[in-house]
């Protein structure tokens, strides 16, 4: 007996969820890379390449002698210095629902901000954490560096 195209499709959706509701999308990339970057991810260390998608949830740690370099959907750019480590929290950007979001928590390093769309349409919705503070972004450049 024959299965139907329809019935294997459906089965492997009920057997598999993350297949019928899409993989998570990215929300942006690495674009400058320097050193042995890594990214943690769900609780792996993955290492970090020219072009590699980053998502919501990311930790981004450099080297003592490595920098990063991250673009993201809305053209913000954000990048580390050495010994630094970034923890992408939230990222929305969905500007025809006009639904945007930026929380990026600095846990050590250097990091210089550049604001994208996001920045220009919805200032109040980015934040940048370090361990001792939440910065409310309303410009367009700034450089954080957070002792550890």
């Amino acid at each position: 007996m024959k299965m139907k195209p329809y019935l294997c499709i459906l089965i492997l959706c009920l057997l598999f969820p993350a297949l019928s509701q899409g993989a998570e999308s990215p929300v942006g990339s690495i674009k400058t890379l320097e050193g042995d970057v890594l990214v943690l991810r769900g609780g792996q260390s993955i290492p970090a390449s020219i072009g590699m998608p980053v998502f919501q949830g990311d930790i981004i740690q450099t080297p003592a002698s490595g920098s990063a370099g991250i673009i993201f959907r809305d053209d913000s750019i954000i990048s580390l210095g050495p010994e630094s480590k970034l923890s992408i929290m939230e990222y929305v950007f969905e500007p025809k629902d006009e639904k945007f979001s930026m929380l990026m928590k600095m846990i050590k390093g250097t990091f210089v901000y550049i604001s994208g769309a996001i920045g220009k349409l919805s200032p109040d919705s980015i934040k940048l954490e370090t361990p001792s503070s939440i910065i409310a972004v309303r410009g367009t450049k700034m450089l954080i560096e957070v002792k550890g």
